[in-house]
């Protein structure tokens, strides 16, 4: 059995709050302690699939875009438990109807998205389709009553498949009785609670639509529901809980059915993999299939600047109901980096762009690649060009035109699979003082060695004996050099022993350095969490803005590969120590595809800077890892509700509020961008604070009917005019005009009052 402690670690303190659900996040399941997480869940059935599309691995070793993918349709599984109030997302209150279109409607659209290149969309559309699917599991009769007909572990036949629909019970139709009251130290006794074989699930308070009409319906359970209560007084009542059928972990203090948690987890792993594989997978080419799911990624390239691969940046204004076509910038955003052909665009349209890549988190840089045939130069703006490159770990790349081809080359090596940050550092070098040195470690799980540089003249290795490194095998092919980017790639046979080595490079202007390789041992996620989702369900999810200076907040972090020792720092983009957490606990996950760390940070410093993970690897070599997506802090927070669903044709409105956290009275001037020209009306331009004053403004959302679905990003934000701003992003799914199901479609008309005979004939052998 894991066991979790609280572990102080000068100023990381890494501990877990209390249980609960078919529990969306690790964090939240103590490690495993109270049940297997829906996060845990995902990531089980994906490995499982993959060793099925591909083939048994032995000893397996992910890559980072297999854990990339995986990560991101187990981050957007736990994201729905922040909506609470729509029944049909977790099959509460028998609205198995509209789960039910709710699951073939989000199929379609990730395979939709998945065919039209919008990878991340599509795993998003995914994990909140899986949430839905493994809830039924978890707050449905199914499993009890696959247990009194003693029908094994089946999953439920047509879940999430069109030609299906499932019908409740009426709403006279008792299902459950109340449990034997006890204290609430035992939790009270619900085993025999459920008085039907009968399909249904568990009614949760704050759900409108779906609201518990008669005592004798079940209800979900846990101290929070309120759907119901003991026929004791208002004091006593206060001593008993246990109400309910969930399963959804394995303590009674919120579920009820906690002794068939493990159960329901167990087949809901096997209807995941089902779905996944029969609703995704089998319908899309299988290049796109394996785009989707991490098996391979695609590669960028520059093309000619009339190629209609372009993101257009189409801006609201800040005012309102005036809009403006500004200049285009290409785009190839790929599983590995994303590569823009910058033009002159909009300062909102940068900004966009900044959030759009940095908030996917990519764990890899963003180049940023302009020609600059007439020698135009890059203009300084908080939201530029640089800034951006700089802001994910990449370069501003600039060169002529006619040196497009050797650009490709460049791309081709900075573009590698599977490559771990070493360092990321950026700075200004001048004439009078053009050099700069940085140390960093070589360890033994690198199989290669890419050292890429912006803006320098020049660069030279030394070995750790402080003498110049050299290498027959690192001749002309591994080196390019295109505009103002020099590229060093050492081969498995060129890559230096283990060891510190020292780099040196002159620049007389602004600069960037990378320094990167291919390695078992690296960063998946690195985020700054929240807590969100209804009490009992309550989650760590990342944050979509700035962190607030002095606040220590939770981060959340997993790292793949082997170590003896290691903790995380925060260093200036220059590279200089800001905080170093010492030695943390390691905890590996379910499946061993990780180490989870999880905890509070030391307290976030002014400005930017960024997150080290530095330690020694299992062959006593010491090894360093950077997430190379920079931290920016702020003094003005800005807050908005997680948006997961915009539908076409359909006016929606966010509120945004703002806090002035700065020690002086300041102006903000506030802005909104989209990406897919959504935004009617931003209420106000500025807003003026006293510190610690708050206020809010709305922005009014209708997109046009004729937009194409897919992810659709929002960047607000506030500048102030003597202090620092700040910036949020919200992203979410565009979907189409709502359509009811076609019931054309379904062939099967399953009604829960039938469940025990569909189970005879599951048992029997025939699906239906």
């Amino acid at each position: 059995m894991k066991v979790f402690s609280i572990i102080p670690v000068a100023g990381l303190i890494l501990s877990a709050g209390s249980a609960n659900g078919f529990i969306p996040t690790d964090a939240k399941t103590l490690m495993g302690l109270h049940g297997t997480s829906h996060m845990d869940q995902t990531r089980i059935s994906l490995r499982q699939l993959w060793e099925m599309w591909y083939g048994d691995i032995p000893g397996w070793v992910p890559s980072n875009k297999n854990l990339l993918a995986m990560e991101e349709i187990a981050e957007a599984n736990a994201l729905v438990d922040d909506d609470q109030e729509n029944g049909e997302l977790h099959f509460d209150g028998e609205s198995f109807q509209a789960g039910q279109e709710r699951l073939i409607k989000l199929s379609d659209q990730a395979v939709s998205l998945a065919n039209s290149g919008d990878y991340v969309a599509a795993r998003k559309s995914i994990g909140m389709a899986l949430h839905t699917l493994q809830d039924f599991y978890a707050h449905s009769s199914w499993v009890e009553s696959l247990n009194q007909k003693k029908a094994g572990d089946r999953i439920y036949p047509g879940l999430g498949y069109p030609n299906t629909m499932i019908y409740p019970l009426g709403p006279k139709s008792k299902t459950c009785t109340n449990c034997r009251a006890q204290l609430a130290i035992s939790c009270g006794d619900c085993d025999a609670n459920l008085n039907t074989v009968d399909l249904t699930s568990g009614y949760y308070s704050g759900e409108p639509a779906f609201q518990k009409k008669s005592s004798a319906k079940c209800s979900h359970g846990g101290p929070l529901d309120f759907s119901t209560t003991y026929d004791l007084g208002p004091i006593d009542s206060l001593l008993y809980f246990g109400q309910g059928i969930n399963k959804d972990s394995s303590t009674c203090l919120w579920s009820p059915h906690r002794r068939l948690h493990y159960q329901a987890a167990e087949i809901a792993v096997m209807a995941t993999k089902d779905w996944i594989n029969a609703r995704v997978y089998k319908r899309l080419p299988q290049l796109k299939a394996d785009l989707l799911f991490g098996k391979e990624y695609e590669k960028g390239s520059i093309s000619d600047p009339s190629d209609p691969t372009v993101f257009d940046f189409r801006i609201s204004t800040l005012q309102p109901h005036k809009r403006e076509l500004v200049a285009r910038a290409e785009t190839l955003d790929h599983e590995m980096h994303t590569v823009v052909m910058a033009d002159n665009v909009h300062e909102q349209g940068k900004a966009l762009l900044r959030a759009r890549v940095g908030g996917h988190r990519k764990l890899y840089p963003v180049q940023i690649m302009r020609r600059n045939s007439n020698g135009d130069k890059e203009k300084s703006g908080e939201y530029g060009w640089r800034e951006i490159a700089i802001a994910t770990g990449g370069h501003l790349i600039t060169f002529p035109e006619n040196e497009t081809a050797e650009a490709n080359a460049l791309l081709d090596i900075l573009s590698w699979p599977n490559h771990a940050e070493i360092l990321s550092v950026a700075g200004t070098g001048s004439e009078a003082s053009p050099d700069s040195e940085f140390i960093f470690p070589i360890d033994s799980s690198l199989k290669s060695l890419v050292i890429s540089t912006s803006g320098a003249s020049s660069v030279q290795l030394f070995n750790p004996n402080g003498s110049p490194y050299s290498s027959p095998s690192l001749d002309d092919t591994h080196i390019r050099r295109v505009g103002n980017t020099i590229a060093l790639n050492f081969s498995s046979t060129a890559i230096p022993a283990p060891g510190s080595y020292r780099i040196s490079l002159k620049a007389t202007t602004h600069y960037t350095l990378s320094i990167s390789g291919e390695s078992d041992l690296h960063i998946v996620s690195f985020y700054i969490v929240e807590a969100g989702g209804r009490p009992q369900h309550r989650a760590y999810f990342p944050i979509p803005s700035y962190p607030i200076v002095g606040e220590k907040p939770m981060v959340k972090a997993h790292i793949h590969g082997n170590f003896t020792d290691a903790r995380f720092e925060f260093r200036t983009k220059e590279g200089g120590l800001i905080a170093s957490q010492d030695k943390i606990r390691r905890e590996v996950d379910s499946e061993q595809t990780a180490t989870m760390f999880y905890g509070n940070s030391s307290a976030i410093p002014e400005g930017d800077f960024m997150a080290y993970f530095t330690g020694i690897n299992d062959n006593g070599h010491e090894f360093q890892r950077v997430v190379p997506l920079m931290i920016s802090s702020s003094k003005l927070q800005l807050t908005a509700p997680i948006v997961q669903r915009m539908t076409a044709g359909e006016r929606k409105t966010i509120n945004i509020g703002i806090m002035n956290l700065n020690s002086v009275p300041d102006t903000y001037d506030v802005f909104a961008v989209d990406s897919k020209d959504s935004i009617v009306e931003v209420t106000e331009s500025s807003v003026y604070l006293e510190p610690g004053a708050s206020r809010s403004f709305d922005i009014h959302f209708l997109p046009k009917t004729n937009s194409t679905i897919g992810m659709t990003e929002i960047v607000f934000g506030a500048k102030g005019r003597t202090t620092k701003g700040n910036m949020s992003l919200q992203r979410f799914v565009l979907e189409p005009e709502f359509k009811p199901l076609s019931y054309s479609r379904i062939k099967y008309h399953q009604y829960a009052n039938e469940t025990g005979s569909l189970i005879d004939r599951l048992i029997m052998g025939k699906k239906r």
